[in-house]
């Protein structure tokens, strides 16, 4: 089936495109800003939740209904992201706390594995750790961020998106979880909430998963 066969509201379709028209005199956008223009108005119809993070749903059929190869289709959506959807760091939250309450990431070993194939939103949640000087692992794939329990429970006392109520009730999680001999906490005074810095929090043997299946809850409750 052709992409634009997809496409259900016509009407808003064309009215992302001439929104975008309208703002320069007629004929005066240039050809590769109206591609550009064009294909945004086609990814946020195919893919109207968080579009250019759901797209390679899309991908294929798109770069054969363009008539594209990979590497130009992949480097348009990425010039047209720019245009049109750079994210912030709230927006990096949401996407890392979404991945969470689905279930879309992987545990290997002592690290919680998120695979963002989005280049612009990779490169977005990369320097969104770095600035919190939290420590990732990319070196198997650019495509894929590593994160260890100590990385991932800065990121929670970090967050903008988390609450003071929330941040408490992942500060008494922790402190179970070491009862129940889940995971092992240098100093139990580095997760007070007005403290910005976390020593060292380890999983013990596989008890990551558990760890962080508790954790659902919480981050339910925060992208709810």
């Amino acid at each position: 089936m052709s992409i634009f066969k997809k496409i259900n509201d016509h009407q808003k379709f064309a009215e992302s495109i001439l929104e975008e028209i309208q703002k320069l005199p007629f004929g005066s956008l240039p050809k590769s800003e109206l591609e550009l223009v064009i294909l945004d108005a086609i990814i946020r119809s195919l893919e109207p939740d968080d579009p250019y993070s759901n797209i390679e749903k899309q991908f294929n059929n798109l770069r054969q209904t363009l008539k594209l190869s990979h590497i130009q289709l992949k480097n348009k959506i990425l010039a047209a992201q720019l245009r049109f959807d750079l994210k912030t760091d709230r927006d990096v939250e949401q996407f890392i706390f979404n991945t969470l309450g689905t279930k879309q990431y992987l545990i290997e070993g002592d690290y919680i594995v998120f695979s963002i194939l989005n280049p612009l939103l990779n490169d977005q949640t990369k320097s969104y750790f770095e600035t919190r000087q939290i420590i990732t692992d990319t070196t198997f794939n650019k495509s894929i961020i590593k994160i260890n329990l100590n990385g991932f429970l800065k990121f929670l006392f970090k967050a903008d998106t988390i609450n003071e109520k929330q941040r408490q009730d992942i500060n008494e999680l922790l402190l179970e979880a070491k009862e129940e001999g889940l995971i092992s906490i240098s100093t139990e005074k580095t997760f007070d909430t007005k403290i910005d810095r976390i020593d060292k929090v380890m999983s013990i043997g596989t008890n990551l998963i558990t760890f962080i299946e508790k954790l659902t809850p919480i981050i339910t409750n925060i992208i709810s």
